[in-house]
C-alpha cells in the first residue's frame, strides 16, 4: 500500500490553498470558518483501503459586494489554473457553484456563493493515512479477489465525492452552520 502525506499535512495544505486562492480576491476579503471536517475515505471509487481520511475546510468569504461574485469567481477560475486545477463542475449561471481539482495533488476546491449574499471557499485533501503510512490493521487485512475481467475498459476514476451539486445543494440555508461542501 502506497504512503501518503500525513493528516497534518493535508490540513496544511487545505488552509494554504484556501490563503493563497483568498489572494485573488480584493484586499477588504477575509475568511471566516464556517466548518472543518476529517472524514473517514468510504468511497470504493478510488479503489483504496479503509483507515483513511479526507480533510476537509470551508470558509465564509466577508467583506465582498455580492453584486461582484461573478468578478470573483473569474478571479479564482484563474487563480485555479495557475495553480494546477482543472474546474471539473461549474454550475452558473443557474447555481453560483464551482468545483475543481488539483491535477497534481488530487486536491479539490470550491466556491459557491448563495441567494442570501454569502460567499464560501472550501478545499478537501485527498484520502490520507492518519500518520502518512498505512495502519497495522490495513496491511493485515485479506486483500481483496481480483476483479472480474471486463470485456470494455474501465471508465475513469470517478471523483471520490460527488462535486455537491445535488437537487437541494441551492436551497441549502448556508447561514445555520449547515454541512459543509
Amino acid at each position: 500500500m502506497k504512503s501518503t502525506i500525513t493528516e497534518q499535512q493535508a490540513h496544511d495544505k487545505v488552509e494554504k490553498y484556501i490563503q493563497d486562492a483568498l489572494e485573488a480576491l480584493p484586499a477588504a476579503a477575509e475568511l471566516k470558518l464556517f466548518t472543518r471536517n476529517r472524514s473517514e475515505c468510504t468511497d470504493p471509487t478510488d479503489n483504496g483501503p479503509q483507515g483513511r481520511f479526507e480533510i476537509s475546510a470551508t470558509y465564509e468569504v466577508v467583506g465582498l459586494d455580492s453584486a461582484r461574485f461573478p468578478e470573483h469567481f473569474t478571479a479564482i477560475i484563474q487563480w485555479w489554473e495557475s495553480h494546477a486545477f482543472k474546474v471539473l463542475t461549474d454550475s452558473r449561471p443557474t447555481i453560483q457553484y464551482l468545483f475543481a481539482r488539483n491535477t497534481g495533488d488530487a486536491f479539490d476546491m470550491s466556491i459557491k456563493a448563495n441567494s442570501l449574499g454569502k460567499l464560501y471557499l472550501g478545499a478537501t485533501s485527498p484520502c490520507v493515512w492518519p500518520n502518512g503510512t498505512p495502519e497495522p490493521q490495513a496491511l493485515e487485512a485479506p486483500a481483496a479477489a481480483p476483479p472480474e475481467p471486463e470485456s470494455e475498459p474501465a471508465p475513469a476514476r470517478k471523483p471520490r465525492r460527488a462535486p455537491v451539486d445535488d437537487d437541494d445543494f441551492d436551497r441549502t440555508d448556508w447561514t445555520d452552520g449547515g454541512t459543509s461542501f
